[in-house]
């Protein structure tokens, strides 16, 4: 899939981070005066901002580590007891690096970056790349999330094509591959429902899961780590070498 020239409005107050000026080089980002697009990039309170205005009421989703959920969950989300940090073994073995093969908004990058973990968030299309960018740059103005940005390492590729190129036994190679395919759930809060809605728009499902998962297990050192809703079958109908479960969802865990 070829994501070039999606649309950024920028105005003379806007300022953008070189990363972000970067894809404008680029023509991953396109930069326009006025928003005629149905979805574009645009700056709101000195946030990244992605804007659809596809509907009757405009949808936006802008990341923020340093405040808000991501604040919360940093000081009250149960630390490295957390499914997800357990699922990629960040309680036994804190020193393993951790490749996130589906970034998307960063949020369960930044729960294991927040916990010492060095993650490396890759994603593809470049209006998400350059949210988690945005956020990136803004956190490091926060004391408490700079420290945790540090430890998180953005790249702007196709996830199956990046891990093509690395050998397991390279040291670059990651200890845990972490993929969370993008499908609905039943049940989600209507702020949920909303980002579901905009990333279902901007990169709908890719098709790509069942390849991606089987190059992730070529390639990662200790484990596989797949999302799953509670009640779904196995990716690629692979039986797990166990599982870590949560509320809604689970952790299906692939001991190499």
């Amino acid at each position: 899939m070829n994501f070039t020239h999606f649309p950024i409005v920028l105005n003379t107050i806007d300022e953008p981070c070189q990363n972000i000026l970067g894809l404008i080089d680029q023509s991953k980002l396109n930069l326009v005066n006025i928003d005629t697009s149905s979805v574009y990039l645009a700056y709101q309170n000195k946030a990244l901002t992605l804007v659809l205005n596809s509907n009757k009421d405009p949808l936006s989703i802008s990341i923020d580590f340093a405040l808000g959920k991501a604040k919360h969950r940093r000081l009250y989300g149960g630390g490295k007891n957390q499914p997800l940090p357990k699922a990629c073994g960040v309680d036994k073995h804190p020193g393993w690096t951790i490749f996130d093969a589906t970034a998307g908004l960063g949020k369960d990058s930044f729960v294991l970056a927040s916990l010492g973990s060095q993650v490396t968030l890759c994603e593809q299309h470049p209006a998400l790349y350059a949210l988690l960018e945005d956020a990136k740059y803004r956190a490091q103005n926060d004391k408490e999330a700079a420290s945790i940005v540090q430890c998180m390492t953005l790249k702007n590729h196709d996830s199956i094509e990046f891990l093509e190129n690395i050998n397991k036994s390279d040291s670059s190679a990651p200890d845990v591959i972490y993929i969370d395919p993008m499908y609905p759930e039943r049940k989600k809060s209507a702020k949920i429902k909303k980002e579901m809605h905009v990333l279902q728009t901007l990169v709908g499902h890719s098709g790509e899961e069942a390849q991606l998962f089987e190059t992730a297990l070529k390639v990662a050192k200790h484990r596989v780590v797949v999302k799953r809703p509670k009640s779904a079958s196995p990716l690629n109908n692979t039986k797990p070498s166990y599982t870590v479960g949560s509320v809604n969802t689970r952790y299906d865990v692939y001991v190499l």
